[in-house]
């Protein structure tokens, strides 16, 4: 008998040193017996123009390991997100040159597991049972979108599958509701094994005068804020660790930000557990009011306390919400006057319920439930 194959359609590249939802949930239908294949998200031909890149040989499969594999990034046309009739013409682009890749390793999607809303007519073309699991609000990101006809094609989308999936955030889950589908509400997750380790070292950690923020520097990001905490605590260090896709030159202003740069999750969560606080320094917006941050998951594993903007699911979680400027600092000095290494045991372990291992036993029950009708 074959092995089931299941198809999943990302919004991302394949990174298995700074894993997403995508990652985890592909590598859990693969541990557990399905052949799967991993498309990253296309670029498009403006895009290769603007970074240089060469058309030839832009599709590749890459085998990761026994029936595991990526289809590299490959172009489409751009402003798909806005003209109907490019988004038809990218679309038949689409599934044209991810059909025949897969033909290359006689692979016949029985599931197809999907992130971008933005391809509702490919998705019938292949013929399999479908599922759509809503991890963002694309309409509210930036770029060359409408963001009116990316919410037409969202809900052309949820009408389309099977079944629908979304993070823990209200508003995109009524959202999609609305859209004409109950949809199935499964959180973020973390790796517990990884962040929970310091457990084995409990009585040896030290933990330093450190506020440490981890994740993508970006629009959404709050500099003031930032700023802010790093002159109400001239005496720790303030450490903001990933990848930055906007001007950080202000972080020089204050000596004690140290932006250290993009690190694997190994090389990062031992300074996570050594912090004081861990930071959710996001502008309160339309965008971040729809996350379900992942970062948030892994700092409660690692059993620091952590301060946050009131975005998101945040305020479902044990956190500090900080309302406003001079409230984050406050909760700031709260978490840390309040710290013990019974409060951080206590966090840790509870936060095994978020486990990836958790969330793969949910999504392997809809794979199993979809396939055996």
């Amino acid at each position: 008998m074959r092995k089931r194959d299941i198809l999943f359609l990302s919004t991302n590249l394949f990174n298995p040193y700074m894993p997403l939802r995508k990652y985890w949930f592909s590598k859990s239908f693969n541990e557990n017996g399905f052949r799967v294949v991993f498309v990253e998200f296309p670029y498009t031909y403006l895009a290769y123009l603007k970074r240089g890149f060469k058309l030839e040989n832009t599709t590749k499969l890459e085998r990761i390991s026994d029936d595991y594999f990526v289809l590299k990034s490959f172009p489409i046309l751009p402003f798909f997100k806005k003209y109907k009739f490019i988004n038809r013409i990218d679309n038949k682009l689409f599934y044209s040159f991810i059909k025949q890749n897969l033909e290359e390793i006689g692979f016949n999607p029985d599931l197809v597991w999907t992130y971008p809303p933005f391809f509702p007519d490919a998705l019938t073309y292949f013929n399999a049972k479908t599922v759509y699991d809503c991890a963002d609000d694309y309409a509210s990101l930036p770029g060359l979108i409408n963001p009116n006809y990316v919410l037409e094609l969202e809900r052309r989308t949820v009408n389309t599958v099977d079944k629908v999936i979304v993070t823990d955030n209200p508003y995109l889950e009524e959202r999609l509701r609305n859209f004409g589908k109950e949809p199935l509400i499964i959180p973020n997750g973390v790796d517990y094994k990884l962040f929970s380790s310091w457990l084995e070292k409990k009585d040896n950690v030290e933990h330093k005068k450190r506020i440490i923020y981890v994740g993508n520097v970006s629009f959404w990001f709050d500099f003031e804020l930032v700023h802010r905490i790093a002159s109400a605590f001239k005496d720790f260090e303030i450490m903001i660790v990933g990848f930055a896709s906007v001007d950080i030159s202000s972080f020089k202003k204050d000596p004690n930000i140290n932006f250290v740069g993009k690190l694997k999750q190994e090389e990062f969560v031992g300074l996570l557990s050594e912090s004081s606080v861990a930071i959710i320094p996001f502008k309160v917006n339309e965008l971040t009011r729809k996350v379900d941050p992942l970062k948030v998951y892994e700092y409660l594993a690692a059993g620091v306390p952590v301060v946050s903007t009131s975005v998101g699911n945040i305020s479902k979680l044990p956190v500090y919400i900080g309302e406003d400027y001079d409230d984050f600092i406050e909760k700031i000095k709260d978490a840390i006057e309040n710290d013990s290494l019974e409060k951080r045991e206590k966090q840790t372990l509870e936060a095994r319920k978020f486990s990836w291992e958790e969330r793969g036993k949910v999504i392997l029950d809809i794979a199993r439930e979809l396939l055996s009708d």
